[in-house]
């Protein structure tokens, strides 16, 4: 019996090849295997839920727009976050300043809103190269060679930069957990 991951990888084959035949109701297919980790991803890279949206339905529309060089060989999700990733940093760019949403809801309690607040700001303090690996890795859960591959850096580069990461979260958060009454 297949794994999630075979399933997926399954399901992912067959919306490619529908996608590629014309098939209006690939897209959604596709949408549904990947479309909650891309929203993630964005939200976290742009911190804001307008954006990220906006980012994510980019990303979705670029598949569409090039539906018909779409392989189904493994690559496809590697190529997906690639997409997403692009439409983040030229969000950024125009951006220049990045600041939780005022929207933002958060639930539970007090504590523990100050610390999902204080991590999201340090998270976001972080450089883009120390940043996205974090995100990938530690948040979405992916390898360090698919990571890798989406950056478009060694694996070692990878692993150096998750680990720069790591530290200088830690610091931020523990500098900005001592000015937290």
């Amino acid at each position: 019996m297949p794994n999630d991951a075979q399933q997926d990888s399954l399901a992912e084959k067959r919306w490619l090849n529908a996608l590629a035949e014309g098939d209006p109701s690939a897209l959604g297919g596709i949408y549904e295997l990947y479309g909650e980790r891309i929203f993630r991803y964005t939200f976290r890279m742009l911190g804001n839920r307008t954006d990220a949206e906006d980012a994510t339905a980019e990303t979705f529309l670029r598949v569409v727009r090039r539906s018909a060089e779409l392989r189904a060989d493994g690559a496809f999700r590697t190529w997906l976050f690639r997409i997403a990733r692009n439409l983040c940093i030229d969000k950024l760019r125009q951006h220049k300043l990045m600041e939780l949403p005022p929207d933002a809801q958060y639930s539970g309690a007090e504590e523990r809103t100050t610390l999902r607040v204080t991590v999201h700001q340090a998270l976001n303090d972080l450089p883009l190269e120390y940043r996205e690996p974090l995100i990938y890795c530690d948040l979405e859960e992916m390898s360090a060679k698919e990571a890798a591959d989406i950056l478009k850096i060694s694996v070692p580069a990878l692993k150096s930069r998750l680990y720069r990461g790591r530290r200088a979260l830690r610091d931020k958060l523990g500098s900005a957990m001592e000015r937290t009454p």
